[in-house]
């Protein structure tokens, strides 16, 4: 149960194990709650209780607009990585064993939706790979289930969605453009916790740095 001081973040839901990586590491507890980013803008518009959000920079650029976050506590400089993920077992492919592998596997991408805000089969066309064998999943979190159940060989995801998961494994790294990796961080306009600024300092110290590092986030200056 939540206790005075402890934080509540609204994050995409590949952030959340980084988040909760977090926690205690401050000295209070974190609570991520997860939606698609424009929702969670709808939802603090709505004045729902939340003391942090974390989200795309693109994102974070409608929260501002929209006035849902402090003025001065908006942090960037959190970057996740686009990967093809597989089973553990599978080897990693390099750029000319990659397409053959492609050819002959399942994969599981996120349609093109404004809830998943990241279009599968652009991000493989602009990386100049085809798919001929692909299942339209909602977000990055089903793609990474397709494979842990054995519905799809390949699923592409986040790097953080691979590292919460034991079974999964990073097959290849791929491109994409910033604003579908680039995160930032800020206090809501209506934050109850006063731990919630101490939070996002967390985000960028030296302890918080690696925590995050070790969930798939890398923080830049």
């Amino acid at each position: 149960m939540a206790k005075a001081g402890d934080v509540t973040v609204f994050c995409d839901p590949t952030l959340k194990p980084a988040m909760l990586g977090l926690s205690g590491l401050g000295g209070f507890n974190i609570y991520p709650l997860c939606a698609p980013g424009p929702l969670m803008v709808q939802q603090l518009i709505r004045h729902t209780r939340n003391d942090v959000l974390v989200t795309l920079q693109t994102v974070m650029d409608d929260a501002v607009a929209a006035g849902v976050v402090a003025p001065g506590t908006r942090a960037g400089g959190f970057s996740n990585t686009l990967v093809l993920a597989g089973p553990q077992g599978v080897a990693p492919a390099g750029q000319a064993g990659l397409q053959p592998l492609l050819n002959k596997s399942l994969v599981a991408v996120t349609d093109n939706t404004p809830a998943a805000n990241l279009d599968g089969r652009a991000i493989l066309a602009a990386n100049f790979f085809a798919a001929p064998n692909i299942q339209g999943v909602a977000n990055t979190g089903d793609a990474a289930f397709m494979v842990t159940t054995g519905a799809a060989d390949l699923a592409l995801v986040y790097l953080t969605d691979v590292l919460a998961d034991p079974r999964l494994t990073v097959v290849a790294t791929l491109s994409a453009p910033p604003a579908l990796t680039n995160y930032a961080a800020a206090v809501s306009k209506a934050a109850f916790s006063p731990n919630a600024q101490a939070l996002i300092n967390l985000m960028n110290s030296q302890a918080g740095i690696a925590r995050l590092a070790a969930a798939g986030v890398k923080v830049s200056a």
